[in-house]
């Protein structure tokens, strides 16, 4: 549909500016001659300008944007000129002839003259129909980006989407076995909060967009589990804010920093591992705080906190919130912190 209302437009555009140029110059014309000859006079010019001008634009000049090519079609460019300037010398020194007498030295040289007069008016004409050209071209060339970026972002999605983190899945699982013969209530309440999860990563997601407060909740669940796989090896700070109802937010942008937190945490011997997040909204600015207790190793500096889902994470936020987005992430002696600012109102 969209397709058929551009073809419509661009055809309806070059319709009307043909029927301006032929009928301005057909009242210049005119002031010359009768109107039946200016008539004729001015559609050969029309028919001429048309069939060479359109087939320079529609043909050679696509495929000269399409190959990246531009050198090859300034000379052809300069050839149609040449071609169209003829033409129209042609026509106009058929007229002069027939409406008046010209001395044998003046016919001679009439055709070069007019040739030469012509050339300012068929690169005017020229080069107007390859400017409308290249101007719907690029129009196209942006909405095929755009349409490249929105299939980016889908599929970036629905790669999240399928990659359910089968090591958490497995260690959920199997911690809920075990709770299942030593508290049946926690374990009741772990599953709960892991089909929350499952049910939001699944089937919630499948729209560009999600309330803030669902993605956040999902976080929730996300820590809560967490929390109670590890118990005592880790303390977890926590701090959630919202003032404003009804934001949204691309989903599962966040996850990925949390799962790092959890994943690269040190667990030293006698000692917790330390997680701090503060996520907090004011007004449509979101900012996301999270950071792990972190020790490098001479041998896993070079490696920590870095894959494939953190460089999705990155694509994602450039390519959805282009200049409304900082991300900060840096390494400290014993932490590693990563923060993250969104204008969420854009």
């Amino acid at each position: 549909m969209f397709l058929k209302k551009n073809y419509l437009h661009r055809h309806l555009f070059l319709t009307l500016f043909w029927l301006v140029l032929w009928f301005a110059l057909w009242i210049q014309v005119k002031q010359d001659m009768d109107t039946a000859s200016a008539l004729i006079h001015s559609s050969l010019i029309m028919i001429c300008s048309i069939s060479i001008s359109q087939f320079l634009s529609d043909n050679i000049l696509p495929k000269a944007i399409k190959t990246q090519k531009m050198k090859p079609f300034v000379f052809k460019a300069i050839f149609f000129v040449l071609i169209l300037a003829l033409l129209i010398s042609v026509v106009d020194v058929y007229f002069i002839m027939h409406s008046q007498v010209l001395p044998e030295d003046e016919r001679a040289s009439l055709l070069l003259v007019q040739c030469y007069k012509s050339i300012p008016s068929s690169l005017l004409i020229n080069g107007t129909a390859c400017g409308i050209r290249f101007y719907q071209e690029h129009a196209n060339i942006q909405q095929d980006h755009s349409q490249l970026q929105q299939n980016f972002l889908e599929s970036q999605l629905k790669l999240l989407q399928d990659q359910v983190n089968p090591h958490f899945m497995f260690n959920v699982l199997n911690h809920i076995h075990i709770l299942m013969k030593k508290n049946v209530d926690m374990a009741d309440y772990l599953l709960l909060k892991f089909s929350d999860i499952l049910r939001y990563q699944l089937y919630e997601c499948n729209q560009s967009f999600v309330l803030l407060s669902r993605e956040l909740q999902y976080l929730q669940n996300f820590i809560s589990i967490e929390q109670m796989r590890w118990g005592d090896e880790l303390e977890v700070k926590c701090n959630w804010s919202q003032s404003t109802e009804d934001l949204h937010i691309v989903p599962l942008m966040l996850i990925c920093f949390v799962e790092n937190a959890f994943k690269h945490v040190d667990r030293l011997p006698n000692q917790k591992g330390k997680i701090s997040l503060n996520c907090t909204e004011k007004n449509g600015h979101f900012r996301f705080q999270i950071s792990n207790s972190y020790q490098a190793y001479p041998q896993q500096a070079s490696t920590r906190h870095s894959g494939i889902g953190l460089e999705n994470v990155k694509k994602r936020l450039e390519l959805q919130y282009e200049k409304n987005y900082s991300l900060t992430i840096k390494k400290h002696d014993n932490s590693f912190c990563v923060e993250l600012t969104i204008d969420l109102n854009c």
